[in-house]
């Protein structure tokens, strides 16, 4: 008959193998660090999926935003604006554009142009800034507004502008309805 084998120790508690039984602990062992290593991989292949459908939803969006930009051309209300054109990008779902312009006469001394969006529910046009005749284009952003086809109109202010039109208007274009 075999000698009885010393006890293993684990963590101050003693346990006797029993003969035979032995190659159960270390199965047991094998098949947990088995779960361990599939569960990591299975973690970061959903990791992986994750960031990459954020890339995916990210370029939709951007993708989706173009196609609802709106090209609006100014007309010129006064006849001595004529050779200049005015035209404004605007994005209704970031309630943001791009004005850009070209042949804008520089605004007599102490006046400069201002650029208004013309939201048909708002009480007044709101001001989307200065426009510098020697700049070709700027991006402008506002609060939310309540439609998604604004006008636009741009005045001649006294110089740093005004909070509401004062001065005339030089280009004009209609909400959508």
């Amino acid at each position: 008959m075999e000698a009885d084998s010393p006890p293993m120790i684990v963590r101050g508690v003693a346990f006797k193998a029993c003969h035979g039984t032995s190659w159960i602990f270390g199965t047991v062992a094998i098949c947990l660090m088995a779960i361990a290593v599939y569960q990591a991989q299975l973690i970061r292949s959903l990791h992986q999926q994750l960031t990459s459908n954020g890339s995916e939803v990210i370029a939709l969006k951007q993708s989706n935003a173009l196609i609802g930009l709106r090209l609006t051309t100014l007309e010129a209300k006064d006849v001595a604006y004529g050779s200049a054109r005015i035209i404004v990008a605007w994005d209704p779902h970031m309630f943001r554009g791009v004005i850009t312009q070209q042949n804008l006469p520089v605004p007599p001394a102490g006046h400069d142009y201002q650029l208004w969006v013309l939201d048909p529910k708002a009480e007044a046009p709101i001001s989307a800034g200065l426009i510098q005749a020697d700049t070709a284009s700027r991006g402008f952003s506002i609060g939310p507004i309540k439609t998604n086809g604004p006008g636009f109109a741009v005045s001649l202010e006294p110089s740093g502008g005004q909070s509401t039109p004062t001065g005339a208007i030089l280009f004009a274009v209609a909400p959508e309805e």
